[in-house]
């Protein structure tokens, strides 16, 4: 016999909604969270004040005056948010090139981090070690302990997915053996996820401007090129497909050639490597004294941002690679956007200042027109922040989407 929903999932629901649409709609009433959730307020006075005595939420103040506008005279609203300091949040993840580690409160805001350089012959063991100790340091130099932190979530890139022994079962990445192998006693809960995903999932949340109305593209730059799409619903995505066959897509008819790549295509076009490739032909210390000196001579050094400023310089010979370059990208990113309807694609490490970045965007203006370029951000996680993707992967599995209840609760 089939049995109905039980008090403590329709518990965990409701409280589910209201920490979520606290986090994403910002500060709330719980006026307004009865209308947005539409929950009676009686219900919503109940749950709140049951997650205020838990620490989970907690009142910052009154609203501003123009928002009480429709309320009797007198009456204010207090405003509700989440405990930025209900617990702390641990997380890395594992790049290509660097192993990032971290704390952040509930909010992620940034308390302390740690990097560690990734060769190709860095091991797995070598991984879990700094992963573990470190985690261990973070929480020592906070005076936390194992309470205190609501667990240890990690992202692992694509690229490093084989070397974790992270493998597929059923169709999907099996994350199980490396979760037991950071799990130990002195660690909190641990949980392992796809870092694609996650960092696109963490450049959403640290935005904290409302739930999406449409889709957006996350768009990360490395040896090869990913993409998560995310949907206003903030589902996990195939991003493993969406990464295939992005890769595979032409941008540059009969353009370059690239083993298992048809050519022209987007890995062979745009990936770092093929980026460098391209201004290899011209670079030396005659002919881009700028972009030469600036890379000390090292073409694995160059980037987006080097060949922006090489021009700037000066450097003549760069800006017909670099108009090139850009026009695959305009023509990619185009695409992106009309393939996924989506309102927004997120650059994630294209290593871009504000400077290069609205050259980036002016190139693309000028060969695809202004919407597609409005459409452009930078993430707001990069580089040695990325672990945040990891602290995103804890708070929602272990915080929004059980409503801050532990799964031991009993019934």
């Amino acid at each position: 016999m089939l049995s109905g929903i039980s008090k403590l999932d329709l518990k965990r629901i409701n409280r589910m909604q209201v920490l979520r649409t606290v986090w994403e709609a910002g500060p709330l009433s719980r006026v307004d969270l009865a209308q947005m959730l539409q929950i009676t307020r009686a219900s919503i006075t109940q749950i709140t004040n049951s997650m205020i005595a838990e620490g989970l939420l907690c009142e910052i103040g009154e609203a501003p005056y123009q928002q009480e506008s429709r309320l009797p005279k007198g009456r204010r609203k207090i405003l509700l948010d989440i405990n930025a300091n209900y617990k702390f949040v641990l997380g890395a993840v594992i790049g290509e090139r660097e192993i990032s580690a971290g704390l952040c409160t509930m909010h992620m805001e940034i308390l302390d981090k740690m990097s560690l350089p990734c060769t190709d012959h860095t091991t797995r063991k070598e991984i879990l070690q700094f992963i573990l100790s470190a985690a261990s340091q973070i929480m020592s130099n906070a005076c936390l302990n194992k309470a205190d932190v609501l667990g240890l979530g990690v992202g692992v890139m694509p690229v490093m997915i084989g070397r974790m022994r992270v493998y597929y079962k059923d169709g999907m990445l099996d994350f199980k053996d490396l979760t037991q192998a950071l799990s130990t006693p002195q660690m909190p809960q641990v949980f392992c996820g796809n870092a694609v995903w996650l960092l696109s999932l963490a450049n959403a949340d640290l935005q904290r401007s409302g739930v999406p109305t449409g889709n957006t593209v996350y768009l990360h730059l490395g040896s090869r090129i990913h993409i998560s799409v995310l949907r206003p619903e903030k589902q996990e995505t195939d991003y493993l497909t969406y990464s295939y066959l992005t890769e595979r897509c032409i941008i540059h008819p009969g353009g370059r050639q690239q083993d298992g790549y048809p050519a022209g295509s987007v890995r062979a076009q745009l990936s770092t490597q093929a980026m460098q490739a391209r201004i290899a032909e011209i670079y030396s210390r005659e002919r881009t004294p700028f972009l030469y000196n600036a890379t000390e001579g090292y073409i694995e050094h160059v980037t987006l941002e080097q060949m922006y400023r090489a021009i700037s310089a000066g450097d003549a010979r760069c800006e017909g690679v670099v108009r090139e370059i850009m026009q695959d990208w305009s023509v990619l990113l185009h695409n992106l956007v009309c393939s996924y309807q989506c309102q927004r694609v997120v650059l994630h490490h294209f290593g871009l200042s504000e400077r290069g970045f609205t050259e980036f965007r002016s190139y693309v203006r000028e060969f695809v027109g202004d919407d597609i370029a409005e459409r452009i951000v930078c993430s707001t996680v990069e580089s040695r922040t990325d672990f945040l993707a990891g602290c995103s992967l804890v708070l929602m599995k272990n915080f929004y989407l059980n409503g801050g209840l532990s799964d031991m609760e009993p019934q």
